[in-house]
């Protein structure tokens, strides 16, 4: 269950998806991946959604597929028969969650109150959907109802978010991920306008991450191959540098440094992971991280916005 709930985090981002017909669900999943995103919810909303999953999994075994909308210990089996690693639930029910405890299922059940979460405690669960998120106050709702429950609980938004509010979402250690419908919506799906949905996805990762360029230094030791790593890095981390910094400033005898400031380090960290890297130092305190160097012996350091 922590593999899975890693994964959700390293995501980030949960597109919530209604199969209506069964043709779609492999095209919707290639348009998420091809905009960076290897994880979407699809709703048992209609007949073919648990063979939606089973076709998406097969076309891409690597996707991350949960079901939503799940409301009985019978669609709990049906969705992990379909290879679905997780589900979410519209509410607290309380036969299901003690379905998918006893089988060792992942379960996030939708909550709106500080009762749900202590009843999400009380079964062990480790996170919690807030639901509807912003008709419930949002960001500062979920900051106030979950304050009591710091670091017990971790929070899955859905519900009224978009590209104007998930920065919000996105900036909080206590979400673990965000989910949402904009990105997938049936009005793409229907006319198969799968590169709208491939451009939603890459502009909510960029959101997500929030990502900009500091600063971009190339040291006395860098060689080729770092200094164009470096130029790489920098370029792909920043669609829009921090104005009044030089993005290329010789500096000490290091291969280099880059500087990249992020919405939330630990999140950024987790998803840089995915990719290959590894952390190699958490400075709490500070809210950065710093990144095992890279093959050109550059060396990435992430900032937390304040």
């Amino acid at each position: 269950m922590q593999k899975i709930l890693k994964a959700i985090q390293t995501a980030g981002i949960f597109p919530v998806v209604e199969i209506e017909r069964l043709e779609d669900a492999v095209p919707v999943a290639k348009a998420l991946k091809d905009g960076g995103i290897a994880a979407m919810e699809i709703t048992l909303r209609t007949d073919v959604a648990c063979d939606a999953i089973k076709a998406v999994l097969e076309a891409f075994p690597d996707m991350l597929v949960g079901a939503g909308t799940v409301l009985t210990p019978e669609q709990v089996e049906e969705v992990q028969a379909a290879g679905a690693c997780y589900i979410v639930t519209p509410g607290f029910n309380p036969r299901v969650v003690r379905h998918c405890v006893d089988n060792d299922f992942l379960i996030i059940p939708g909550i709106d109150s500080p009762t749900g979460i202590e009843l999400a405690l009380e079964a062990g669960l480790p996170a919690v959907k807030f639901f509807p998120a912003e008709s419930r106050g949002g960001m500062k709702g979920l900051t106030s109802m979950a304050g009591p429950f710091k670091k017990r609980m971790k929070f899955l938004p859905l519900g009224g978010i978009s590209p104007d509010n998930i920065t919000d979402y996105a900036q909080s250690d206590a979400v673990l991920a965000v989910g949402g419908t904009w990105i997938a919506k049936q009005k793409y799906i229907r006319a198969g306008q799968f590169e709208q949905i491939t451009k939603n996805a890459k502009e909510a990762m960029a959101l997500l991450h929030g990502f900009e360029l500091v600063s971009a230094e190339i040291g006395t030791g860098a060689d080729e191959v770092g200094s164009n790593m470096l130029n790489t890095l920098a370029m792909a981390f920043a669609p829009s540098s921090i104005p009044g910094l030089s993005p290329l400033a010789a500096t000490g005898d290091a291969p280099g440094t880059l500087r990249i400031a992020c919405n939330n380090v630990l999140r950024a960290a987790v998803w840089l992971e995915s990719l290959g890297q590894q952390v190699k130092t958490i400075d709490t305190e500070n809210n950065s991280v710093w990144m095992a160097e890279t093959a050109g012996g550059i060396a990435i350091q992430l900032i937390e916005k304040q």
